[in-house]
C-alpha cells in the first residue's frame, strides 16, 4: 500500500534555505517600508489609524501597528520586526521567532491595506505555515545548539503544498475573459499601462504583438502546469523540481517586464520549499560538502501533535473555501463569524492577479500648487511652471512599488476617500521640506487615458482629483 505522505514532504534542507530567503525578502521590505515608515503607518501620513476601521477594515482585523500614531511607536516596531528577521536569517530560536514574525506581518499589513499587494498576501500565508514546519532544522543556530523536532503532522506540509497550487491554480482559473483566451492580449494590455510597464525588456516587448499573444497563453498554460506538477505525486520531487523552475522563470519575466516591487521575488523564494532532495544530494556531492549527521530528534508530545494538525486541517479548509469564493460558479461564503476568525488570522487571499480582465486605466498624476501671491508650482518636477505631459516613463514617478500602489488605489472610483487625505499629505510634506517655496493650494490632476487595442488609446484626460487647502 502506497503511503501518499512519503509524496507530499519536503526536504528539510529546502526548507532551510526557505527560511533564509524568506528572512532576507522579510529585510529587504522592511527597509523598503522604512523609507516611508512617517508617511504610511503614522498620524501625520497618508492613512491616520483614526480612519483604520472607516474603510478597508474587516470584522477580526487586529493590528499593534494602530496603538499610537507616533513615529517612535512605529519605529520601535520596526526594530523588534527587523531584530526577528535577523533571527530567523540565522536560525535562533527559530520556531518562536516565526511566530513572532508572522504576527508582525499580519498587524503591518492591518495597518495600512492600501499598499499591499498580492506577494504580501504570499509571504504572510507562508509565514503561517512555516509555524507548523520545521524549517529550523537545517542551515540554522538551533541545529547546532538544540535536539531537533523534525517530526511534523503532513497536514502542515500539506498545507504549504496546497498554498501554492492555490496561488497558480485560481490565478489561473480566474482569467476567464476574451483577453486571456480567445484574443491573447492579456499582456498587451498589461504591457501598456505605461505606470507598471519598465524600461528596457518591458519597452522591448512591447513592441511583439505576436510575442505577447503568445505569451500570453503560455503564461495559462504555466500557471495550469505548475499547479499539476506540484499536486501530482512523485516520490523523488522531481515534478516539484519543475515545477520550481516554471516557477521561477514566471516570476523572473514578471519581474523583468511590470514594476511589481518584490511581488516576483516572493514567488521564487516562496517555492523553494519545492525542491527534493536529490538536488541537494547532488549539490553537496558536487561541492565536496560533508553531509550533515542528524542529531538525536525530540519527539514532541501526542497532545501538542494532535493540536497542530487540526490547525493544520482547519486552516486548509478554510483557505479552500475563501479561494473558492472567489469562483463566480461558487456561491457559498462563509457565515459573518467564521469571516471573523479567518480575518483574525488574517487568511485573505486573492490570487486572481490581471483577472479576469487587465486594467486598462492608465495615466499620471500633476501636483499644480500655488503660493500665497497666487504663482504656480510644479511640486514633482520642483519647477516654478506645471507641466501636463507626459513623462517619458511613468513608472519612473514612484518612487517604489508601495506608493505605486497607492497611486493605483487612487485612481479607483470606490477609492476617492483616499485622493484628500494623499493631497493633504503632499502638500504638507513639500511646505516642511521647502519653506521658502510655501505652497497654500495644491491641485492634484489625474491624466488618465485608457488602453485600447493595436497600440491606440483614448485622449488624454484632465480630472481634478482633488484640492486641498493648507492649513
Amino acid at each position: 500500500m502506497l503511503n501518499f505522505s512519503n509524496f507530499y514532504k519536503c526536504d528539510l534542507r529546502a526548507l532551510g534555505l526557505m527560511r533564509i530567503g524568506i528572512a532576507l525578502v522579510i529585510i529587504a521590505d522592511l527597509l523598503i517600508r522604512f523609507g516611508d515608515l512617517s508617511a504610511h503607518y503614522t498620524g501625520s501620513g497618508v492613512w491616520p489609524s483614526a480612519l483604520l476601521r472607516n474603510f478597508g477594515w474587516q470584522d477580526g482585523f487586529w493590528s499593534v501597528h494602530r496603538l499610537f500614531d507616533t513615529y517612535a511607536w512605529e519605529l520601535s516596531l520596526f526594530i523588534v520586526h527587523f531584530m526577528a528577521a535577523v533571527f530567523l536569517l540565522i536560525g535562533f530560536k527559530t520556531k518562536l521567532t516565526t511566530l513572532i514574525l508572522w504576527l508582525l506581518t499580519v498587524s503591518l499589513h492591518n495597518r495600512n491595506v492600501f499598499i499591499l499587494q498580492a506577494g504580501d498576501d504570499l509571504l504572510r500565508m507562508v509565514l503561517l505555515w512555516a509555524v507548523f514546519m520545521p524549517w529550523h532544522v537545517r542551515y540554522s543556530v538551533d541545529s547546532r545548539r538544540e535536539k531537533r523536532s523534525a517530526l511534523t503532522s503532513g497536514f502542515s506540509y500539506a498545507g504549504y503544498f496546497l498554498l501554492l497550487v492555490s496561488v497558480y491554480f485560481f490565478a489561473a482559473i480566474l482569467k476567464y475573459s476574451a483577453e486571456w483566451h480567445q484574443e491573447g492580449s492579456a499582456i498587451y494590455y498589461a504591457l501598456s499601462l505605461e505606470q507598471l510597464r519598465l524600461p528596457g525588456i518591458g519597452d522591448w516587448l512591447y513592441g511583439y504583438p505576436r510575442c505577447m499573444q503568445a505569451l500570453t497563453w503560455l503564461v495559462l498554460v504555466l500557471e495550469f502546469l505548475i499547479a499539476g506538477l506540484i499536486l501530482w505525486p512523485s516520490k523523488k520531487g522531481i515534478n516539484r523540481f519543475i515545477a520550481f523552475v516554471l516557477i521561477v522563470v514566471l516570476h523572473a519575466g514578471i519581474g523583468a517586464t511590470l514594476y511589481v516591487g518584490l511581488f516576483f521575488v516572493i514567488g521564487m523564494v516562496s517555492a523553494i520549499g519545492l525542491l527534493p532532495g536529490f538536488v541537494f544530494d547532488k549539490l553537496e556531492n558536487l561541492l565536496r560538502i560533508k553531509k550533515e549527521t542528524s542529531n538525536a530528534q525530540e519527539k514532541p508530545s501526542a497532545a501538542l501533535f494532535v493540536v497542530k494538525t487540526f490547525l493544520a486541517l482547519t486552516i486548509i479548509c478554510l483557505s479552500l473555501i475563501i479561494n473558492l469564493s472567489s469562483l463566480p460558479q461558487f456561491n457559498y461564503e462563509l457565515n459573518n463569524d467564521f469571516k471573523s476568525a479567518t480575518n483574525v488570522l488574517r487568511l485573505n487571499q486573492y490570487w486572481g492577479v490581471f483577472s479576469p480582465t487587465v486594467m486598462k486605466r492608465d495615466g499620471w498624476f500633476v501636483y499644480y500648487g500655488i503660493d500665497s501671491l497666487g504663482r504656480q508650482w510644479d511640486l514633482r518636477r520642483n519647477e516654478d511652471y506645471v507641466d501636463f505631459s507626459k513623462p517619458a516613463h511613468i513608472v519612473n514617478m514612484y518612487k517604489n512599488d508601495r506608493w505605486r500602489k497607492l497611486a493605483e488605489n487612487l485612481q479607483s472610483d470606490a477609492s476617492t476617500f483616499l485622493r484628500p487625505l494623499y493631497c493633504k499629505y503632499i502638500l504638507s510634506n513639500w511646505n516642511s521640506k521647502h519653506p521658502e517655496k510655501k505652497i497654500v493650494t495644491l491641485n492634484l490632476y489625474f491624466m488618465e487615458k485608457k488602453s485600447l487595442p493595436n497600440y491606440q488609446t483614448t485622449a488624454v484626460e484632465k480630472k481634478i482629483f482633488c484640492v486641498c487647502i493648507d492649513d
